[in-house]
């Protein structure tokens, strides 16, 4: 595809840079050298300049000139996830064993962990995750669901299948987003028996939120691994992304 003028400055001034003609920390000349040198108007220059902004090889501030601050266009690393099943997911072989279903109002501690208003309505769900045949849990989990979806327990497959996906198939209930945070934590006392580990020992917390088109999280998941019994491998790709 044939370059613009303007993305034939860009290109100039960016093997300057790279090539440290224009070095780290050093200003670009005037919109109207540039202008002058490749006979443009202070339009292209313009577009030219804002395109080096976007990579993030160049700022700029009124009065202050046009500052180089990177020698070469930054790296990242995306890691994609394809769909919800891969946030820090399980393999396909665990079963959930319901030990609670219980109406609970939020309280100041839960309120805490799920970012949510003390008096909040939910359906929880407590649950540890095994693999076929294998009697060491993996995981506690607790599932919060709005009061609504308490029927979900009765669903076909609710033992061995996401409980996002039974609400979305069972209710019609899309979900519009999704976040995962990870933190350490400490096994309290009931919970440390039903994994059957010492009360207190350290166990990593995922907390997956998921949300409705409004905004509004209709599933709370607070999933506890004891020491040892969860690896996670996350896939990075390269990319070039503007700082």
């Amino acid at each position: 595809m044939k370059q613009t003028l303007y993305q034939k400055i860009s290109a100039a001034l960016s093997e300057r840079i790279f090539s440290g003609a224009y070095p780290l920390g050093a200003y670009l000349p005037t919109e109207a050298v540039l202008c002058k040198e490749f006979g443009a108007s202070h339009h292209s220059v313009r577009d030219a300049l804002k395109l080096l902004v976007e990579k993030g090889l160049i700022t700029r501030r009124a009065g202050a000139g046009t500052k180089v601050i990177a020698a070469s266009e930054p790296t990242v690393f995306a890691h994609v996830a394809g769909d919800l099943r891969h946030l820090f997911s399980y393999p396909q072989n665990t079963i959930r064993e319901n030990v609670i279903e219980e109406h609970l109002a939020c309280n100041a501690a839960l309120a805490e962990v799920l970012d949510c208003p003390i008096g909040t309505p939910w359906f929880r769900i407590g649950a540890l995750r095994r693999l076929d045949g294998n009697a060491q849990a993996l995981c506690w989990t607790d599932f919060y669901l709005l009061p609504r979806y308490s029927e979900v327990v009765k669903l076909k497959g609710h033992f061995n299948t996401p409980v996002h996906e039974q609400i979305e198939l069972g209710y019609g209930q899309r979900v519009d987003s999704a976040t995962v945070s990870i933190s350490l934590t400490r096994l309290e006392k009931s919970m440390a028996k039903a994994l059957k580990v010492e009360a207190n020992s350290p166990a990593l917390r995922i907390i997956r939120r998921y949300f409705d088109a409004q905004k509004n999280a209709f599933e709370i998941t607070v999933s506890y691994h004891p020491e040892g019994r969860y690896n996670c491998e996350l896939n990075f790709h390269r990319e070039l992304r503007p700082r």
